[in-house]
């Protein structure tokens, strides 16, 4: 991995909504692998679970209606790199535990 690609790559682990507005502009992004978008797609996926989670405790903020979408869209990326946990798995709690 160059060394551009691995600071991209670190960056985006640090806040993968910074780079991409979309989970589908991730997987569409030709520098990363597959492993690499599988791996950046579930920690976005632990971030808005979070999210969720806050809104639950009224701590809301801004875009926080756009979550859901969000999510469903992170798990339908995560079901085209043939992630077999992706869709829709049963949780017992929103971290997805």
């Amino acid at each position: 991995m160059t060394t551009r690609l691995h600071e991209r790559f670190q960056a985006a682990l640090g806040d993968v909504a910074k780079l991409f507005d979309r989970p589908r502009e991730l997987i569409e992004d030709p520098e990363f692998s597959a492993d690499q978008n599988r791996e950046l797609l579930k920690h976005w996926e632990y971030d808005l679970r979070a999210l969720q989670v806050a809104a639950d405790e009224n701590m809301t903020g801004p875009g926080m209606g756009q979550n859901e979408e969000l999510l469903q869209e992170v798990r339908a990326c995560l079901g085209k790199l043939g992630d077999a946990h992706a869709p829709e798995r049963s949780a017992s709690h929103k971290h997805g535990g």
